[in-house]
């Protein structure tokens, strides 16, 4: 009986736990925490060194933020399921007509999203697929801009990532 009370004891404590540590401060993250830890984990890659800030987090860019934002806001209010999942889906300015940069944006629901990583190498996989009536586009590996944005709402949160490189292929 003793060692049943123990063990009883010790699941209690266990479930207090549990229950402090998840109901006290942590919760959910707000869009700002979330596009921080999307900013932070872009960082990481080479291709954004001159983006970084001081924390080593990519910078948004204002005019590629709205930009995004929009995009992200007119997809969320179009495609949403009934569940509130946003499939994956890819947005390509810059190549017809020819613009001196061109902008990738991927969006989707946040959750199934998956790792961020995942965000950034399925952009960098699009970069080298993207089709153009131009066949000698080429891209600077290097990102000229960069731009994180997340929405939430009752059936959930979305994220999208816009990176922008140079179009090396653009005639002035």
């Amino acid at each position: 009986m003793k060692k049943l009370s123990k063990i009883v004891a010790l699941l209690l404590a266990g479930v207090m736990a549990m229950v402090m540590l998840t109901a006290c401060g942590g919760g959910t993250l707000t869009d700002k925490q979330k596009e921080e830890a999307i900013q932070k984990q872009l960082g990481r890659k080479t291709q954004a060194t001159a983006l970084r800030d001081n924390d080593g987090k990519v910078k948004n860019d204002s005019q590629l933020y709205k930009e995004t934002a929009e995009l992200l806001d007119a997809r969320i209010k179009a495609d949403t399921s009934a569940f509130g999942t946003l499939a994956v889906d890819f947005d390509v300015k810059g190549i017809d007509p020819a613009k001196q940069y061109v902008t990738v944006t991927l969006s989707a629901d946040y959750k199934t999203a998956g790792l961020v990583a995942g965000f950034v190498n399925l952009i960098t996989e699009k970069l080298g697929k993207i089709e153009a009536s131009n066949n000698s586009v080429k891209f600077d590996t290097e990102w000229a801009k960069a731009a994180v944005v997340v929405r939430t709402n009752e059936k959930g949160s979305y994220a999208a990532i816009a990176i922008q490189v140079k179009n090396i292929a653009y005639n002035k």
